[in-house]
């Protein structure tokens, strides 16, 4: 397996960085602009793997489509393909595949959509045999992915007599939902969220440009790398605060960790006020489950004793968060107390253990970034399989170098 030795970053250092594009805002648009009458342009369209591969399958019209390692990817597509009465097989990597669609599937099933299995029920390699969906209600299960709901949403107005989808519980990734309906309505679509459920009538989506914006997601690992390193201060660039997206909620987090943020033109100065930190942070993540990595590593870079909680999807996404978390940071000292909802990181990492140590990444592109963040603790860093953060960030390391080779 490959690895690599990340350099320590440089006492003192200002970069300008780089974020990609909103990953999960660029893969939404594309499906809405797969379900206008008409083209349109996208502006700052992401690089990420997952997004270029569902771009790539919407276009493929042949009858057996691979869609990679992307839950978004795959989820997305199905619907669109249901939606459009394509038949068509569909499969991805042996993760993804193992990875639960059934809540899907059956409101699809639901709709007049038909599939057949090449060797699980519910489980891709499946095959769209036929397609015509009609409007009704459906109860879903909100509870394991916000994508399902989202995939539904997007699909909803093209319906003959729309859709009315009762949620059986509170959904996890609400912002995710929310972000979904935002863009929905950009694109002239009206969402009605009413107590459980949500309403799309029968609608046109109408054709306009659109400029992605940068992914707030990915910021994460910059604003924990000035945490863990009160001396080094980034420029985002090209970077607002984006209503868009739920993870915004980084600019009100991170404060508790001495982190605060400026607009400087179209740029955001991220720096460090070198305030004290608390001892005991607890928060809960439902909404923002993909924070959870950079912040249980922060925590146990400063020492935090953190309880992350609202992390049931975790254990479902690239790889099992919660167990991968806790396997690292236990090999450098920290105490890390795991459910199958919950983090609860205790203790500070032994600095002098990490040079010799290889964190591994599991196929997991947050994996792999949030433990190169503690090169911020003076010293390099060894990763396994880097090329992961293709998946979302594929500048990631050429960044991150960016805060080791130039000091000001």
């Amino acid at each position: 397996m490959k690895s690599i030795l990340v350099p320590a970053i440089n006492a003192g250092v200002k970069a300008d960085i780089i974020l990609p594009s909103s990953k999960s805002v660029s893969n939404r648009v594309l499906i809405i602009r797969a379900l206008c009458d008409d083209d349109f342009e996208i502006h700052h369209l992401s690089d990420a793997d997952d997004t270029s591969v569902l771009q790539q399958i919407i276009d493929d019209a042949s009858d057996d489509i691979f869609c990679g390692a992307g839950g978004t990817t795959l989820r997305f597509f199905l619907a669109l393909c249901a939606a459009k009465n394509r038949s068509v097989k569909i499969s991805g990597t042996d993760r993804l595949n193992k990875r639960p669609l059934k809540p899907l599937i059956d409101a699809l099933v639901d709709l007049g959509c038909e599939f057949e299995y090449f060797h699980q029920p519910y489980f891709p390699p499946l095959r769209i045999v036929t397609s015509k969906l009609t409007g009704r209600e459906l109860m879903i299960k909100a509870d394991v992915s916000s994508q399902f709901i989202t995939a539904l949403m997007l699909i909803a107005p093209t319906i003959e007599s729309g859709l009315t989808i009762h949620l059986d519980k509170p959904p996890v990734s609400f912002s995710y939902i929310q972000m979904t309906a935002s863009l929905m309505e950009y694109f002239d679509v009206k969402v009605i969220f009413s107590e459980d459920k949500i309403i799309v009538p029968p609608q046109t989506y109408t054709s306009k440009s659109f400029s992605v914006p940068a992914d707030w997601s990915n910021a994460a690992y910059w604003f924990g790398i000035v945490a863990i390193n009160p001396a080094v201060e980034v420029l985002l660039k090209n970077t607002s605060a984006d209503h868009l997206q739920g993870d915004v909620i980084l600019l009100d987090w991170m404060k508790l960790f001495g982190v605060n943020a400026e607009v400087v033109g179209n740029d955001l100065r991220v720096y460090n006020e070198q305030i004290s930190v608390p001892s005991f942070l607890h928060l809960n993540l439902m909404n923002h489950p993909d924070l959870a990595q950079p912040l249980a590593v922060v925590a146990a870079a400063l020492g935090v004793d953190c309880l992350l909680e609202g992390l049931s999807t975790l254990k479902l996404k690239e790889t099992d968060r919660i167990s991968a978390v806790k396997t690292e940071l236990e090999k450098v000292g920290v105490s890390v107390d795991a459910t199958d909802n919950s983090l609860h990181v205790r203790g500070k990492i032994n600095r002098d253990l990490l040079s010799n140590v290889v964190f591994d990444s599991y196929d997991d592109h947050r994996m792999a970034m949030s433990m190169a963040m503690l090169t911020a603790l003076n010293t390099s860093v060894t990763i396994n399989d880097p090329e992961v953060v293709n998946k979302s960030y594929p500048g990631f390391f050429s960044e991150l170098l960016k805060l080791s080779d130039s000091v000001d």
